[in-house]
C-alpha cells in the first residue's frame, strides 16, 4: 500500500493544479492546436522537429476541450513517468522514492511552463526509451535506502512544493487570464469575459485589454465602464497599430463576427491561420464555418467541413451545420445582391464603424464603439454631433457620455444631478488639489483622460 501514497499523492496535486489554476491555458492549447487523421497531415508532422513527440502531443491536446481531460492527462503523465523512473532507479538499486518524484515534478513543471504538449510528451517518451533498456541491464551498484516515513514525507514536501509555485506563478496566472478571456470571447460569453478581465488584469495583461472593451459594448456597459480601464490611445481600443500580430488578429476577428460583418471576420481569421504552426487550428476551422455560414456561402462552410470532420471530435460540430445547411438557403457569392450586403471594410476602423451601423444585427454596440472612438480622439465636437444622431439623442445617457457633455459644454437631458455636482466639484478640485488626490476622487472618469490629451481643457 505504502508503494502507491507517492503516485497518489503526485496525481492529485497534478489534477488539482491543472483543474484549479491552468483549466483554459489547457483549452486554449486545443483551440489553437490541430489533429487530423489524413496522410498529408501524418506527413508534416513527421518531418517536423518533434515527430512522434508532436504526433502524439497533438492527439493528445485534441482532448482537452474538456476541462475535465487535461488535469487528468496532465496527472496521468507525472505518475506514469515517475514509475518509470522509479523503475529504472531500482534497477540500480536506489530504492528510495525521492529521486523518482523529484524528477517527475521536474516534468511537472516543465509540462506547467510549456506553451504546448509537445515537450511533455517527448520527456514522457524518452523516459519510457529508458526504461525499456533497462530492462535489459543487471543491478549494479549499491543499494540507497531511506527510511520510509522520510522518503514519504519529502515526496509529499516534493508534490506539495511544486503544487504551490504554481498555484502562485505570476507568469502562469498571466497566461491562465488570457486564456481565459480568449476563450470566453471566442464562444461570445461576454459576461464570464468581462469577470476575467477586470481593469487589474488588464493592467497586468495589455493584450486582453481590447477583448474587455469589446465585451463592455457587447453587455451595453461601454459608456458606463470605458474609463475604469487604463486606456491611454485609439489603439487601445482598436489594435489597429499593433498590424497582424496574434493578438490584433484575433481580436478583430471576434470584433466584425460581434458586428454582424462576417466576410471580414473571414479575412481576420484566415490571416490568424498563417500564424499557427499547423497553418490553422481547430478554434480558425470552427469559427471559419460560422462565419461563413452567417455570410450564407455554403461552399467554404463545406469546404472547411470536410477539414473538420477528419479529426477525432469534432464530427457532431460538422454534423450540426451540415443539417443547418439542408434546411437554409445559400447566397451566390458572384451575385449583385451579396456583394451590396458585403461592406467595403478598410484599414480605418473608425470609417469601418459607420459602414456597419446600419448593418449590424447590434446598432447600439456599433453606435457605441462610434461615440467611444470620439471620446478617445478628444473631439468633443464631433461626439455631440454623432450623439445627437444616435439612439442617445434623448433619453438617459450612460455616465461618460455625460460626463463628456459636461466636458464640452453641452446640455442634454439625460445629465442626471449628480454626474452635474461632481462635475462642478471636479472644475474645482482639479486646480486645488495635488495631482494624486484627483486621481484618487476621479479616477475612471473622461475627464481625466481629456485633460491628459495636449488640448485637454478643465
Amino acid at each position: 500500500m505504502k508503494r502507491l501514497i507517492v503516485p497518489i499523492l503526485l496525481f492529485a496535486g497534478a489534477f488539482l493544479s491543472t483543474w484549479l489554476f491552468q483549466r483554459y491555458t489547457f483549452i486554449w492549447q486545443e483551440s489553437d492546436g490541430l489533429f487530423l487523421m489524413t496522410g498529408d497531415y501524418f506527413s508534416k508532422m513527421f518531418s517536423g522537429p518533434w515527430h512522434i513527440a508532436g504526433y502524439l502531443g497533438d492527439f493528445l491536446s485534441q482532448f482537452f476541450r474538456y476541462s475535465f481531460y487535461a488535469p487528468f492527462i496532465v496527472g496521468a503523465g507525472v505518475v506514469l513517468a515517475f514509475l518509470m523512473l522509479r523503475g529504472i532507479l531500482r534497477k540500480f538499486k536506489v530504492t528510495a522514492d525521492l529521486p523518482s518524484a523529484l524528477l517527475s515534478c521536474a516534468l511537472w513543471l516543465v509540462i506547467a511552463f510549456a506553451e504546448g504538449p509537445a515537450r511533455g510528451t517527448a520527456i514522457v517518451l524518452c523516459i519510457f526509451v529508458l526504461w525499456l533498456l533497462t530492462r535489459l541491464l543487471p543491478k549494479p551498484g549499491r543499494e540507497l535506502r531511506l527510511p520510509s516515513w522520510l522518503d514519504l514525507a519529502l515526496c509529499a514536501a516534493c508534490a506539495a512544493g511544486c503544487f504551490i509555485f504554481i498555484a502562485t506563478n505570476g507568469k502562469l496566472k498571466g497566461r491562465e487570464t488570457v486564456a481565459e478571456v480568449r476563450y470566453h470571447v471566442s464562444v461570445s460569453d461576454w459576461y464570464s469575459a468581462l469577470t476575467a478581465a477586470t481593469p487589474a488584469a488588464a493592467d497586468a495583461n495589455p493584450g486582453i485589454l481590447a477583448p474587455a472593451l469589446l465585451a463592455l459594448g457587447e453587455t451595453g456597459r461601454l459608456g458606463d465602464r470605458l474609463f475604469s480601464y487604463d486606456v491611454r490611445s485609439e489603439d487601445d481600443f482598436d489594435m489597429v497599430e499593433q498590424g497582424d500580430s496574434y493578438e490584433s488578429l484575433f481580436f478583430r476577428s471576434f470584433l466584425y463576427s460581434a458586428l454582424g460583418c462576417p466576410s471580414e471576420a473571414v479575412h481576420n481569421l484566415s490571416q490568424l491561420a498563417t500564424l499557427q504552426p499547423h497553418g490553422t487550428s481547430f478554434l480558425v476551422l470552427r469559427q471559419l464555418i460560422l462565419e461563413c455560414f452567417r455570410a450564407g456561402d455554403y461552399g467554404l462552410v463545406e469546404k472547411y467541413c470536410s477539414v473538420l470532420e477528419r479529426s477525432t471530435l469534432n464530427k457532431a460540430y460538422v454534423k450540426y451545420f451540415r443539417e443547418q445547411m439542408r434546411a437554409g438557403t445559400p447566397h451566390a457569392r458572384d451575385s449583385v445582391e451579396f456583394r451590396k450586403e458585403v461592406p467595403l471594410i478598410t484599414h480605418d476602423p473608425f470609417y469601418n464603424l459607420y459602414l456597419l451601423e446600419g448593418r449590424s444585427p447590434d446598432t447600439r454596440a456599433v453606435q457605441d464603439r462610434i461615440l467611444c472612438t470620439l471620446l478617445l480622439k478628444g473631439s468633443l465636437e464631433g461626439f455631440r454631433s454623432m450623439l445627437m444622431s444616435s439612439s442617445y439623442a434623448s433619453g438617459p445617457l450612460p455616465v461618460h457620455y455625460q460626463e463628456a457633455l459636461l466636458m464640452g459644454g453641452f446640455e442634454h437631458e439625460g445629465i442626471t444631478p449628480a454626474v452635474r455636482e461632481r462635475f462642478m466639484a471636479f472644475q474645482t478640485d482639479v486646480f486645488t488639489l495635488p495631482a494624486a488626490r484627483v486621481q484618487e476622487r476621479y479616477g475612471g472618469t473622461c475627464w481625466l483622460y481629456l485633460l491628459s490629451m495636449p488640448s485637454g481643457q478643465p
